[in-house]
């Protein structure tokens, strides 16, 4: 009798295990497409949080490939929702691209947000160039405002030329600075290196104290002609698109060091 009541219950044992493996394969097949750019990803920088100057993948809503470039600004959305700022032009086609990065664990590429801004006009000096990703996975991952260790601590009012100022980019490795050689209300040009990648990433100048005032969104290389700008060859050097006039128009708030 004892053995007659062991079978049904061992059988018992067995569905519910096999329901459950099944459950859980089912929920990871769910998470891994959400987790990963449809295409495949290019190979960034690994980043164990999200902010300025790190990698990311952007895969375009019109099925063209994947574009790699680097994140700008950590910012608040009017509904105090975190967001990113980045070059427009790292979202060519526009729409709601997928934006990735490379975080390492079992799924290396989770996608964290989607580009909800982006104003393209072209190259022209006068064009604009900046986007905006908002973060679907608040609390997944660590958020931060630092470039580099150094802490963002508010907005530049104004640029003057011949200060020095820096971008961050992923290609590039690190901060690349010179001094500004032209400005206007919406640009800046100022010398120092690029490499195609860091697209997208702060521009900002540091203070004495080593603490960061936040300028601009890295948008291209120049040799001060108005040749078209090209990833071969080294250039004198860099454009950025001024951040302040769009913090305004997006209602966005720049996040901070806590002071």
């Amino acid at each position: 009798m004892a053995a007659s009541r062991k079978r049904p219950l061992s059988a018992l044992i067995t569905r519910v295990t096999i329901a459950v493996v099944v459950a859980a394969i089912l929920v990871a097949t769910i998470w891994a497409s959400r987790a990963h750019p449809v295409r495949n990803p290019i190979p960034i920088p690994a980043a164990k949080t999200i902010g300025p100057g790190i990698g990311i993948n952007v895969t375009p809503t019109d099925g063209s490939d994947n574009i790699s470039c680097t994140t700008g600004f950590l910012v608040r959305t009017k509904d105090d929702r975190p967001a990113l700022l980045s070059a427009g032009h790292c979202n060519k086609p526009g729409g709601p691209a997928a934006v990735a990065i490379r975080h390492g664990g079992l799924y290396k590429y989770p996608v964290v947000g989607t580009f909800t801004e982006t104003i393209y006009d072209g190259n022209d000096w006068n064009d604009f160039d900046i986007g905006l990703i908002d973060l679907d996975r608040p609390g997944k991952i660590p958020l931060t405002s630092e470039i580099d260790g150094h802490p963002v601590v508010g907005l530049a009012e104004r640029v003057e030329i011949g200060e020095t100022v820096c971008h961050f980019g992923i290609r590039s490795g690190g901060a690349m600075c010179g001094p500004v050689v032209a400005g206007e209300e919406n640009k800046i040009r100022f010398a120092a290196t690029a490499k195609c990648g860091d697209s997208g990433g702060p521009v900002y100048r540091i203070r004495p104290d080593g603490a960061i005032e936040a300028i601009g969104i890295f948008t291209a290389v120049s040799n001060g002609d108005y040749s078209e700008p090209t990833c071969d060859g080294p250039h004198i050097y860099s454009v950025a698109q001024l951040i302040k006039p769009w913090l305004n128009a997006w209602e966005l708030t720049l996040v901070t060091a806590e002071p």
